[in-house]
This record gives C-alpha cells, structure tokens and sequence, in this order.
C-alpha cells in the first residue's frame, strides 16, 4: 500500500497536528488491508462542513463527516466543530472524536453505511474494533497540538 494521504485543518479554533492525523490515517488502512492512492482530509467549521452538506447532499445542517469516493482518491470533510460538541456530550476525549471521524469517514470510502440500523451497527462495531487496535498501539494525545 502506497498512499498519498495530505492533511488540511482550515478551522483554524482546533489546531490540529495535521502529520500526525496522516500516519493515524495510514494505519488505519493497514488495519483494513485498503488503498486510495490519494487521500484528503480536511478539518473544517460547523459553517463550512453545513455549505458542503447542503450543496452535495442536500441537507441545510452541519454534520460531523462527510466523504466522498473518487475511484482511486478519496476525500473526507471532519467538522471539528462538531467533533468538539461530540465529545462532551459523550465525554470522550476531544483527541478520540477526531480519530473516531477520520475511521468513520474512511470506511464511508470503502462502501460502509449508515443510514439502515442493520448496517449502521456493523460500521460502528468496524470503527470501534479499528479505535481500539489503534488506541492499543499508538498514544492519540498528539492529534491536537498544543498553543
């Protein structure tokens, strides 16, 4: 496996370690035994993640991920905003969220769903098996960089 994977944190409230975020990305393709040859990820608002959200997928309302498949590239849309709200709701580390939304958007790329209950449950138990072999292994503490 040889992919391209580039980073961007355009929500300049969360700094992100956008290298780090990288090589999270590239183990988790490991893990799934998949390739894209380029990879995108993106870090944006509440407000820009809603323009997207509306303009592709018709739905006026900010949403945690978004990806979308262009055959060998692949590029996933992470509201950091949302990831930040997310994590006090579910008091997770702010950290875990965003890892959580980079899993969820890759295996969006690879065909997994979430709209039907039954489908729904086998991507969260996909993405919660993947969180947990990375939490096992790598320190998730350096996805955020420090002010």
């Amino acid at each position: 496996m040889n992919a391209s994977i580039a980073v961007s944190n355009l929500n300049k409230k969360h700094r992100i370690n956008e290298r780090f975020v990288g090589e999270i990305a590239c183990k988790v393709l490991k893990i799934l035994k998949k390739d894209k040859r380029e990879l995108e990820i993106i870090f944006l608002s509440d407000t820009a993640i809603k323009r997207v959200n509306g303009k592709y997928k018709h739905s006026n309302r900010a949403t945690d991920v978004l990806s979308f498949d262009l055959g060998s590239c692949g590029e996933i849309l992470i509201s950091s905003d949302m990831a930040l709200k997310n994590s006090r709701v579910f008091n997770t580390p702010l950290e875990k969220e965003l890892i959580l939304y980079v899993i969820h958007g890759i295996l969006h790329l690879f065909g997994y769903d979430d709209e039907a209950p039954k489908a729904r449950s086998k991507m969260f138990r996909k993405q919660d098996s993947i969180l947990e072999i990375l939490c096992a292994n790598t320190s998730l503490s350096k996805v955020l960089t420090r002010r």
